[in-house]
C-alpha cells in the first residue's frame, strides 16, 4: 500500500467522514477458540507470549497470532481491538487481511480454470492477453495494455503503474473516504501513464493487476466476482467469519485501524479512509481461525486446488525487491534460503497482516495487527522487528 501519507492537515476529512462509516464501532470481542485450545502446553508458549507482550508495549494496539507447527496450534492476542471502546484484541477478532485478499484472487482463478467445463476458462488463459477479455476503452489506456497476459497479471510482470501509489487518488480517497470504488474509475487513475517496464521484463508489485484480474473473471462468467468468491472458495470451506468489504456488511466484531498520522506517538483511527476496497486486490476482513482454514487447505494439505494447479501456482518467476511472485502468490523470506515462506502479506492505512508457510519447516503462521506498519512512523521499524523475531522463534 502506500508508503506516504498526505499531511496531517486533511486529518478532519477523515474525522467527518465517519458519520458514514463502513466500519463501525466495536463493541464484541469476536468468536471463542473452536477447539479445544492447547496453547499453554506448547513448547514454546512462553516465547509467543513474551513477544507479544514485548510488541505492544512498543506501541502495537493489538496483535493475534497463530502458529501451526509438529507440536500443534499455538493462539494468542494482546492490546486493544478498539482503544476508545476498550474492547479487546483477541485471536477471534476479525481484522483487515489488506493484500492476503489477492492471494484468494489467485486462488479463484484457479478453482475457475478447474472448473473450465462452467467457466469456459482453462490453464491456456494465463497466457491470453487481457485484451482478449476487456474493451478497448480500457486496454488501449493503460501501459502495455495490448501486449499484456492475465498471467503476467498474477505475477505482476506488466509494467503497469500501482494505482496505489497515485497522488491522485489519494486525494479523492481523502475527499470522499468511504467512496464504493468501481473497478473502472480505479483505472482512470493511471491511464496513459508510461509502463514501468516492457511486459515481461521483470516484476514490480501493482496493485492495479489485480483489478484486471477480477475484471477478468466478471468478463469471462458474466458474474460479480465477489459472488465467484462465495462460490468457489468462502462457502465450501465454511468461512463464515469473513466478509469482503464493501460488498458485505462488516459485523461489530471488526478491530478498528490506527496509525500514527502525526508522528508523535499518538495514534489516530483510521478505519474508515478506504482505500479502493472490493475490487481484488484489499478488502477482504477474516479472523486467525478462517484464514487458518484456507492455508491449511490451500498450502498445508493441498486438498483447495489440484496439483497441477498448485504445480503452476507456485511457479516463481522474477523477483521484486523481497519477494518472488508466482501466480498470485508471494515467496518471503528468501534470506533464509531454502526456508522461505509462500503465502501473502498484507498492508493497509490502518492494518497489516501475514499469512506464510514454511513448507522446509511445515511451519505456518498468520497474524493480524490493527496498526498500519508499511507508512513511514516510528512503528515502521519496531514491526520489522516483531515480524523478524517471529520467523526466527518459529522456524527455530
Amino acid at each position: 500500500m502506500k508508503k506516504v501519507l498526505f499531511s496531517i492537515a486533511i486529518l478532519s476529512l477523515i474525522v467527518l467522514s465517519c458519520r458514514r462509516a463502513q466500519i463501525i464501532e466495536t463493541r464484541s470481542i469476536g468468536m471463542n477458540i473452536p477447539w479445544a485450545d492447547s496453547s499453554n502446553n506448547h513448547p514454546k508458549n512462553a516465547a509467543y507470549k513474551a513477544l507479544l507482550e514485548k510488541y505492544r508495549q512498543k506501541g502495537m494496539p493489538g496483535i493475534s497470532l497463530l502458529i501451526t507447527d509438529n507440536h500443534g496450534t499455538w493462539v494468542g492476542a494482546t492490546g486493544k481491538a478498539d482503544i476508545s471502546n476498550k474492547i479487546d484484541f483477541v485471536p477471534g477478532t476479525v481484522s483487515k487481511v489488506a493484500s492476503i485478499t489477492k492471494l484468494f484472487m489467485g486462488t479463484l482463478i484457479f478453482k475457475m480454470m478447474e472448473d473450465s467445463v462452467n467457466t469456459g476458462m482453462g490453464y491456456l488463459a494465463l497466457n491470453k492477453k487481457i485484451s482478449d477479455w476487456l474493451p478497448a476503452r480500457f486496454t488501449g489506456h493503460l501501459a502495455n495494455g495490448n501486449q499484456i497476459t492475465l498471467g503476467q497479471c498474477l505475477k505482476h510482470e506488466t509494467g503497469i503503474p500501482d494505482l496505489i501509489e497515485e497522488d491522485r487518488f489519494y486525494l479523492a480517497v481523502l475527499n470522499n473516504p468511504n467512496k464504493k470504488w468501481e473497478a473502472e474509475e480505479l483505472l482512470s487513475f493511471i491511464y496513459d501513464k508510461a509502463p514501468l517496464f516492457a511486459a515481461g521484463d521483470t516484476a514490480v508489485y501493482s496493485n492495479t493487476n489485480t483489478v484486471l484480474v477480477t475484471m477478468i473473471m466478471e468478463a469471462q462468467t458474466g458474474k460479480k466476482h465477489v459472488d465467484l468468491l462465495k462460490q468457489y472458495i468462502l462457502n465450501p470451506l465454511g468461512l463464515t467469519h469473513t466478509y469482503y468489504q464493501p460488498h458485505d456488511l462488516l459485523p461489530n466484531t471488526v478491530a478498528q485501524g490506527y496509525f500514527d498520522l502525526y508522528n508523535n506517538h499518538s495514534i489516530v483511527n483510521v478505519s474508515n479512509l478506504v482505500t479502493g476496497s472490493g475490487n481484488g486486490y484489499g478488502g477482504i476482513y477474516s479472523n486467525l481461525f478462517d484464514l487458518n482454514k484456507f492455508a491449511d487447505a490451500l498450502l498445508i494439505k493441498r486438498t483447495l486446488l489440484k496439483p497441477s494447479s498448485m504445480n503452476i501456482m507456485l511457479t516463481f518467476g522474477k523477483q521484486d525487491d523481497t519477494n518472488l511472485y508466482g501466480y498470485g502468490i508471494q515467496k518471503s523470506f528468501l534470506t533464509r534460503g531454502i526456508d522461505a515462506g509462500i503465502g501473502h502479506k498484507g498492508r493497509d492505512l490502518g492494518y497489516t497482516a501475514n499469512l506464510f508457510y514454511f513448507p522446509n519447516k511445515g511451519v505456518l503462521h498468520i497474524f493480524f495487527i490493527n496498526y498500519g506498519t508499511d507508512a513511514e512512523s516510528e512503528l515502521k521499524d519496531v514491526f520489522r522487528q516483531f515480524q523478524e523475531e517471529l520467523v526466527t522463534i518459529s522456524l527455530n
